[in-house]
């Protein structure tokens, strides 16, 4: 089962939905595409890191290729951990996402295979105990 929502963009969210995505890839024994075609170049970044930033775009709802690129350069340390990468370009991140068939503000077939649709859906009551949780934060460090 996904791991239980912590915030849009909390790490540990991140981190632990990374891991249960990963995982549902290799028991579904999901390829690993290594180029474009049979004589394309060979990509620099997974397939499953693009499938999975996918899956953040769709969770923090976000509505355009360069709001999801400033989201994964801002979250890249724990959307790219264990790999060696820079963060992926706003260009390359867009063609790789128009590939897997892709577009901002909407849902690919393959995340509702992977979670349940009510994964993405926060309710007013985690709303409002996160919005909660900020201000005591932002309270805190005032003082």
């Amino acid at each position: 089962m996904p791991p239980a929502f912590a915030g849009k963009t909390n790490p540990n969210w991140i981190q632990k939905t990374r891991t249960y995505f990963r995982s549902f890839l290799k028991k579904t024994n999901f390829p690993e595409i290594q180029r474009h075609g049979e004589k394309g170049d060979t990509f620099t970044y997974p397939e499953w890191l693009i499938l999975f930033i996918a899956v953040l775009a769709v969770k923090t709802k976000t509505q355009s290729y360069v709001g999801l690129h400033r989201l994964t350069t801002n979250y890249w340390p724990f959307i790219a951990k264990g790999l060696d990468l820079h963060p992926i370009s706003e260009r390359q991140l867009r063609d790789r996402l128009k590939k897997i068939c892709y577009q901002p503000g909407t849902t690919p077939a393959f995340v509702l295979q992977v979670f349940p649709l009510s994964f993405f859906e926060e309710t007013d009551r985690e709303r409002r105990q996160n919005d909660g949780q900020s201000k005591r934060t932002s309270v805190a460090s005032k003082r």
